[in-house]
């Protein structure tokens, strides 16, 4: 169950003392102080950088200041947790994503959080689809060019991406097994650096996250060669998804949606959803996620709680089948 019911007067009571929340008129009291909004990753990347929009909208539409802060460290799991330790705490929030609520439980057997038991799904975001990037030195324009190139020339390929276990390194690995390329990976410390090398001629090929991307693509020093997804992506309606271009069964997204602690009283999570939902339309939004080459999804508790279930199992699979490891 997505939303836990709150049992018991010494419960209700000690929300009250310490939250400021009385559960019979919550959704009409709530916000009534700032709300943290925790981006577990660093400042000036995508996370943030629609955490940032995201409070900048909801203290419009609610009425009460809403900050971010940035609690990092562990690919996401130190910020995540902290948010899972405000149990009952609707002033505590987390832009999660794929890998604080995807990836993590199978990458870090360790991990101190359950991503479903611990938290309340408020809305989905947005979407940041993962891309495939070759430099324009290399003599290819398309998908099936690179897999001759790479079949006429053995050995001479790596491909980059943000780090061992991340999205891009999946998508790479998933290519590479479904077109038998003989291809290493080469994992770099973020999108941009790998984007940086790309650029420069230094790695010829690279998966990453499509915000990295944007900002070059009319330069002509690196060309899109496909798109890891089920459609095209918005913000690059011209580059064709892996299935349109003779590779099936890629389909990898780094998506974001803001999570809550687990047993947050249900009316606040509706208000809070609703509040989400209306944010990720408007127009402000919108061009939030242009400028990241990100596209807007809107998806309630419900169906947010079932999509990452689908994640975990998902990407467990292919991080067991592809055999990676964080070490």
């Amino acid at each position: 169950m997505v939303f836990r019911l709150i049992k018991g007067a010494a419960t209700a009571a000690a929300l009250v003392s310490i939250f400021g929340i009385n559960p019979a008129a919550a959704e009409d009291t709530y916000p009534s102080r700032t709300t943290t909004l925790v981006s577990p990753f660093a400042a000036g990347g995508t996370n943030d950088y629609l955490a940032r929009a995201m409070a900048k909208k909801l203290e419009t539409t609610l009425g009460k200041t809403f900050i971010v802060e940035n609690r990092t460290g562990a690919n996401g799991i130190i910020g995540a947790t902290y948010v899972a330790k405000n149990k009952g705490d609707p002033y505590t929030l987390l832009m999660g994503n794929s890998a604080t609520h995807g990836t993590n439980l199978t990458l870090y057997p360790k991990t101190t959080y359950n991503p479903i038991k611990d938290f309340t799904p408020i809305g989905m975001v947005g979407a940041v689809p993962l891309v495939m990037v070759v430099s324009s030195k290399l003599p290819v324009k398309s998908v099936q060019d690179l897999i001759a190139y790479a079949k006429a020339n053995p050995g001479t390929l790596s491909f980059g991406s943000s780090g061992v276990g991340g999205t891009g390194h999946m998508t790479g690995e998933k290519f590479k097994k479904a077109t038998s390329m003989d291809i290493i990976h080469a994992a770099y410390k973020g999108d941009g650096p790998a984007v940086a090398d790309v650029i420069a001629g230094q790695i010829p090929v690279a998966f990453i996250g499509a915000t990295a991307v944007v900002p070059h693509m009319k330069s002509g020093r690196l060309r899109v060669l496909a798109v890891a997804g089920k459609n095209r992506s918005s913000s690059m309606p011209d580059v064709p998804t892996f299935a349109e271009a003779g590779v099936q069964d890629i389909d990898f997204v780094q998506w974001y949606a803001i999570m809550a602690p687990a047993d947050i009283p249900k009316d606040v999570a509706n208000k809070l959803s609703a509040a989400v939902a209306d944010a990720v339309k408007s127009p402000e939004m919108k061009q939030a996620f242009a400028t990241q080459g990100a596209d807007p999804i809107t998806a309630g508790p419900k169906e947010l709680e079932s999509f990452i279930d689908a994640e975990i199992t998902k990407f467990g699979k292919v991080i067991k089948e592809l055999n990676i490891r964080v070490e």
